[in-house]
């Protein structure tokens, strides 16, 4: 598919470039909300409504939940079958065969190709970096206290140090602590005389005694080039080991959780003065290219992230206050930084991450403050809360008697139950068995809408 055309009249010259259908799949953005749907149907649903046509598709039987907003169709299948990846223990990669999309197993194709120096080898580069390893991961609650951590000692043998990613494990979330480890990068390229059957994904024979690249290796990207004059030769990206392009793209779905009554009400920290502009996932270094610099993965706006000085660390969340824009009391969490992201006389410049350029311009830079959370939470008794205090307001003065359940009269975990039925939280009968249930919050972190107990 030919996707750029120019014409130089200094040489009489017209050059294209152009790229496989595949392409079209990462410049075209979904919506969907998937619930316990087959990875496989998720793949053939993208695919039929950006109207692509499918050839086959690898089968799973792993069905998958999450929710895409403003993500690309390569994200999307690729997210799905990531996770599948993990139940199945297969690699998968999307192809692009002419004008049909395949899902297949990535790396089980072995071409006859050979590519040997002073034959058709131009020349091959290799690298490796340990920049990017770890090797120990700590796993931490909220309050940053330990849960657990693990050391990979094969990494650590490699490198003889500790290299550690702590990961703050978020309330009813599981960590998947082996895929944080990180071994020391190999990168390697080849470019050599033209072979059309040498595409991403198949595996190819390289014997290059000087780089040491002698063996078989898995192509990662390739790209082909013609001259004028006839010549045909090929770059490709290969690798050591059968990779998968893993992604992990979408969001969960929001859902109040029975242990968790507050609402977003006034977040429990520090207010102090705030100006703010906005930013967009763009390939544009002054709009910050597409990944943030907490971790690397995709921007996306529907996470609520913004830009933060290097004052406030990465998860800090923080609460927009007097824009007089409809930011004003939302939560956005730090996960990003910039060269003009500073405190300048005790202002905080933030940078708050939206969808698309226009919502930008129209946003254009506002003063104003934020609230600098401290990890408590919020303040206000909103949402189910609020309905819950209401509830038992209305009680007051009625008279306590043990086993009571209202509404005439009640003990005191009878007016629990009956108060919190009227925002669907369904609690034990007695104190006993209520002081099991939820999560513990320290004293100093109690707010409205909790319960305590004495023993």
């Amino acid at each position: 598919m030919i996707i750029n055309r120019s014409k130089d009249s200094s040489n009489n010259s017209i050059s294209f470039v152009s790229k496989d259908m595949g392409f079209l799949l990462t410049q075209s953005e979904v919506s969907y909300n998937f619930k316990d749907k087959l990875v496989e149907d998720i793949a053939k649903q993208v695919f039929a409504e950006n109207r692509l046509s499918v050839g086959t598709v690898a089968k799973t039987n792993v069905k998958y939940t999450k929710m895409f907003i403003g993500v690309n169709g390569y994200d999307t299948i690729m997210s799905a079958y990531t996770e599948a990846s993990k139940k199945t223990k297969k690699k998968y990669m999307i192809e692009a065969n002419l004008d049909k999309f395949n899902v297949i197993e990535k790396g089980t194709v072995t071409l006859s190709v050979m590519f040997e120096e002073g034959f058709n080898i131009i020349n091959t580069t290799f690298s490796e970096s340990m920049e990017n390893v770890k090797n120990k991961v700590l796993v931490v609650d909220q309050y940053g206290n330990k849960i657990s951590e693990k050391v990979n000692n094969e990494i650590f043998k490699d490198v003889g140090v500790i290299m550690q990613k702590v990961i703050q494990q978020q309330e009813n979330n599981t960590v998947d602590v082996e895929s944080e480890f990180k071994g020391i990068e190999q990168t390697c390229s080849l470019k050599g005389y033209g072979d059309v059957t040498c595409i991403t994904g198949r595996g190819v024979k390289v014997k290059d005694n000087y780089t040491g690249l002698v063996g078989l290796f898995y192509i990662d990207t390739d790209k082909h080039n013609w001259d004028s004059s006839g010549n045909y030769e090929i770059d490709l990206d290969l690798n050591f080991q059968n990779i998968m392009d893993e992604k992990t793209a979408g969001q969960d779905e929001q859902k109040e959780e029975s242990s968790s009554l507050n609402g977003e009400g006034t977040l429990n920290g520090k207010e102090v003065k705030a100006e703010f502009t906005a930013y967009y996932p763009s390939n544009n270094t002054m709009e910050g290219g597409f990944t943030q610099a907490m971790d690397g993965k995709k921007l996306v706006p529907s996470n609520n992230t913004c830009a933060a000085p290097s004052q406030l660390k990465f998860k800090t969340k923080i609460q927009v206050k007097g824009t007089g824009t409809n930011i004003d009391n939302k939560t956005y969490m730090v996960t990003d930084r910039g060269g003009a992201i500073k405190v300048v006389n005790g202002v905080y410049k933030i940078d708050i991450l939206m969808s698309s350029k226009e919502e930008c311009n129209k946003f254009g830079r506002r003063k104003g403050t934020i609230i600098i959370g401290d990890g408590t939470g919020y303040t206000n008794a909103t949402g189910k809360a609020s309905t819950v205090i209401a509830e038992a307001k209305k009680h007051l003065g009625k008279p306590y008697k043990w086993g009571g359940n209202g509404p005439s009269n009640f003990d005191c975990s009878g007016l629990m139950v009956y108060c919190f039925k009227k925002v669907n939280v369904n609690l034990p009968r007695t104190s006993r068995q209520q002081a099991t249930k939820g999560k513990k919050v320290e004293k100093n972190n109690l707010q409205a809408g909790d319960l305590v107990f004495f023993s």
